[in-house]
């Protein structure tokens, strides 16, 4: 795992020109499911484009409902697209592969495992890991996420930001280049998700990861994002995406006081507000 950090300076300026070939590249994504014979067609989302830069993190913003899941399914190869494609460093998404791991809001792991198990098990679903130092590399994903002298327990043992933690380290070892993180934070309290939040920013500087992370919140989008692209909904589309010009590392407390983090939580909100009515008079 090494360190290698997308810094604000390697982040072009708004309306300028990207030299950067993306590492991930979303064309004209549209995604529908069929209703059958008496149900109804429904577009998830359609028309996206998006890139995504080696390196970046990159929140995705929206309401409930919006697509955003299904977007990151289509990058992590779960969701087939209907039409347009995805692509990461050039060659087409069919389906799951080695280099993208999803770290799920529910946690996902095995009750009967401890946690060095759950851990591993990130390496077994691996075949090109299976030679490694399976005991070195999880410890050292075990020691990043904070949980040493934990190796040995169970699941029920831990609270939720425990667990959610065990989660992260189980898709570190497995040494992606890209992390899908679908509400990860989403099942913990306030507290705890201030802290792991600001744990996250920590283990991504550390690794370089290359991050997809869907949130609700505006606050947590701007605190963990290099760019926060926010979706519409209606079906799901990308309505902006916008940089985040604040210094790392960041808290609410600190970033509260700089007045760009002010105008971009109000811009945020105006957009998703806006789309909040628009939904509201179609349903009408």
């Amino acid at each position: 795992m090494s360190a290698s950090t997308l810094r604000q300076s390697d982040v072009p300026e708004p309306g300028s020109p990207d030299p950067r070939e993306p590492l991930i590249s979303i064309s004209n994504l549209g995604v529908r499911y069929d209703g059958g014979r008496r149900g109804r067609t429904v577009v998830a989302i359609e028309n996206v484009d998006l890139d995504v830069y080696a390196g970046e993190f990159l929140t995705v913003l929206g309401p409930s409902g919006c697509g955003k899941t299904t977007m990151m399914n289509t990058v992590a190869g779960i969701v087939r697209a209907t039409e347009g494609s995805v692509r990461v460093d050039g060659v087409p998404v069919t389906g799951p592969g080695p280099d993208r791991a999803v770290v799920f809001q529910d946690y996902a792991l095995m009750p009967w495992r401890t946690v060095a198990a759950n851990v591993r098990f990130g390496m077994e679903m691996q075949p090109r890991l299976r030679d490694r130092d399976a005991d070195a590399q999880v410890r050292e994903a075990i020691e990043l996420v904070g949980l040493r002298g934990f190796e040995n327990s169970y699941p029920r043992q831990l609270s939720g930001g425990m667990q959610q933690r065990v989660g992260l380290a189980r898709a570190l070892v497995a040494e992606p280049r890209i992390m899908l993180m679908d509400e990860p934070l989403g099942a913990v309290d306030a507290l705890t998700r201030e802290v792991m939040r600001g744990e996250l920013e920590r283990i991504i500087a550390a690794t370089g990861k290359t991050v997809m992370f869907i949130t609700h919140s505006i606050e947590e989008a701007i605190l963990l994002g290099d760019r926060v692209a926010v979706f519409s909904s209606h079906p799901g589309s990308i309505a902006e995406v916008l940089e985040v010009e604040l210094p790392r590392p960041r808290s609410e407390r600190s970033a509260a006081a700089d007045p760009r983090y002010v105008e971009l939580r109000n811009h945020l909100w105006t957009l998703l507000e806006t789309d909040a009515r628009n939904a509201a008079t179609e349903i009408r």
